[in-house]
Order: structure tokens, then sequence, then C-alpha cells
């Protein structure tokens, strides 16, 4: 007998035949006298394909295993098998029951595939709430400085340096014609 379990419910199967498949990605491209070059190769998952049989006591329980499986295939739940093959975090990719002319006393055949499922851990950071936080302003804009020198003119600031002229006029509150010489003044 063999099982699968999520740790909380297990289902039961009477593991007729087990099988292992490893692919891998070969990538291949024509050359110019027609005989292909790999130039790289890349390892698939890992399938497994199960065939047996559910039992049961009677319906009801051979049926809620069934409808066990297409849950954890429904949610892609990571499961453990044990069989002749044991491996631990596989994800039901595919799942089939079959109905004989027959039939088989309180059990139905099935077909069960897996998919190796690699697991990416995952940290996470406590988040405390402080309270609401005042937005951060803008950092400044580096600042330019200039010692005035005779015929400076705001006009002229402004073609060498971008800064309007009303901000240059806000910025160092000199009239217009009369900027002083020797003076610091902020262009940009």
């Amino acid at each position: 007998m063999a099982t699968l379990s999520d740790g909380k419910k297990k289902v039961v199967i009477s593991a007729e035949s087990e099988e292992e498949s490893i692919e891998n990605t070969v990538a291949q491209y024509p050359v110019q006298s027609g005989n292909l070059v790999t130039d790289h190769t890349q390892r698939a998952s890992i399938d497994w394909t199960v065939e047996g049989k559910i039992y049961g006591k009677n319906h009801n329980e051979i049926n809620n295993a069934w409808q066990q499986l297409i849950s954890w295939q429904y949610n892609g739940n990571r499961i453990f098998w044990s069989g002749a093959i044991t491996h631990g975090d596989v994800i039901l990719t595919n799942i089939t029951k079959t109905y004989d002319e027959g039939g088989f006393k309180n059990a139905i055949k099935v077909v069960l595939e897996f998919k190796e499922a690699h697991i990416v851990s995952t940290s996470f950071v406590k988040v405390q709430h402080v309270g609401p936080v005042k937005p951060t302003p803008p950092p400044s804009p580096p600042q330019t400085w200039v010692t005035v020198r005779p015929g400076n003119t705001y006009w002229g600031w402004w073609r060498q340096y971008g800064t309007p002229i009303q901000t240059l006029r806000n910025w160092n509150h000199w009239p217009d014609r009369f900027i002083p010489v020797g003076a610091r003044a902020r262009v940009k």
C-alpha cells in the first residue's frame, strides 16, 4: 500500500505500478551543413505516474478519498507520496478515475501524475504601526552662487543658468538696474 498525505489528511492507494520520468529541455539550432548544434540543456521537473486502486468500505469512503485528490490538485497543495518511490513536495498535475464494465468491488481504479515542486523559502519582516508619518520633503537641489561682476544682469544669469528671472529676483531682492558689484548672488 502507498499513501498520499498533506500532513493532515491522507489517501491510501494500492499501487500497481509507479513510473518516474526525468526530462531535459535541449536547445538545438541548425547549422549550414544541416546538422543540429546543441548549446544548452535544462533539466525539467521530475514527473511520476502511479496506477492503482483506492479501496474503501463503501462508496462514500472511496468517493471521499477521490474528492480529497481533486481538492489537492485544484488547490495546488504540496503533498508527500510514499510508495515504491517516496518523494515529498510533489503536486498532483493530473488525476484520472477509470470506470470499467466489470467494476471493482469497493474500489476505483486511478492514475495519478505528480510533478516535483521546488519551494522557495521566504522570510517575513514584522511591521509595527507607529502612527501617521509626516511626508519627507523632497531634497533641495544644489545651490549655485556667484560673485557679482560689472555687467551681470538677471537676464544674463537666466540665459547662462536657466533659472527664471522672477526666481532670481525673489532670491536676491535687488532691483534689476542696481545689482551690487562684489555681492554674492544665488543663480541656481
